[in-house]
C-alpha cells in the first residue's frame, strides 16, 4: 500500500509539473493524457486494494 501511495504521489507531481510547464495548450498533448490515464488507473487500483483490505 505504501508503495502504491508513493507511486500515485510521484505521478501526481509529474503531471502537475508537466501541466505547469506546458501551460493551457499542453492539456491537449498525448503525454499529459497518457500520464493522467495512468494516474487514474493507479488511484482506482489503490482504492480497490484498500477496500479489500478493510473487508477482510
Amino acid at each position: 500500500m505504501k508503495e502504491m501511495k508513493k507511486s500515485i504521489t510521484f505521478m501526481q507531481n509529474n503531471l502537475n509539473r508537466l501541466l505547469y510547464m506546458s501551460g493551457p495548450a499542453g492539456c491537449k498533448t498525448s503525454s499529459v493524457y497518457s500520464l493522467s490515464v495512468m494516474l487514474d488507473k493507479e488511484i482506482v487500483k489503490y482504492y480497490k486494494d484498500l477496500s479489500q483490505t478493510k473487508c477482510s
